[in-house]
Formats: structure tokens, C-alpha cells, sequence
């Protein structure tokens, strides 16, 4: 079991699993309850440096993340607006070559 706590619970855990084997594997996942047991709470408040460093990363993805959406999104209105301009243009152009003929 993979927990994100600190290494004396860690080995209480790992002896209690060794006499569930498979089976108490198995009705922890047929419970429903995830496999990794993460709390938030722990990893935010928890002065541990690792936790800390897992947060900090996972914070610069996730500003990378909505960086990177937002330039997609601005792409796509600008390639839009594009679009809607050349159509105008395009029906400008047939309208004048209709009265002309």
C-alpha cells in the first residue's frame, strides 16, 4: 500500500497487511475505497519536505496547466475571428460582382 505518511505509521501498516495478504487487498478494493490513501489536509499542513515539494510541483503544473488553456482558447477566438472576417469579405466580393453583371 503506498501511503503518504510518515515512516513509523508506514511500518505499522505494512505489518498489519502481511497477515491480510491478497485477500484483505481484495475487500479493501471490493469496499470501494481508493487504494492510496491521500488526505490533502496531511500534505498541506504535514512540514515534511518531500509533501512540500509534491506541492509546490503539483501547483506549477497546474498554473502551467491553465496557462497553456488559455493561450489555446485565445488561439481559437482569434482563428474565429479570422474566419467570420474572410466570410465577410467573401460575401462583400460576390454581392459586388452580382450588381455588377
Amino acid at each position: 500500500m503506498v501511503s503518504a505518511q510518515n515512516g513509523n505509521e508506514l511500518k505499522s501498516e505494512s505489518k498489519s497487511e502481511n497477515g491480510g495478504g491478497v485477500n484483505g487487498e481484495r475487500e479493501k478494493v471490493n469496499n470501494g475505497r481508493p487504494k492510496l490513501n491521500l488526505r490533502w489536509v496531511d500534505l498541506l499542513l504535514d512540514p515534511n519536505p518531500d509533501n512540500i515539494v509534491a506541492v509546490g510541483l503539483t501547483g506549477l503544473l497546474t498554473w502551467a496547466s491553465v496557462q497553456v488553456l488559455w493561450q489555446l482558447f485565445i488561439i481559437s477566438i482569434a482563428i474565429l475571428l479570422a474566419a467570420l472576417k474572410y466570410t465577410l469579405v467573401a460575401a462583400l466580393l460576390i454581392v459586388i460582382l452580382i450588381t455588377l453583371l
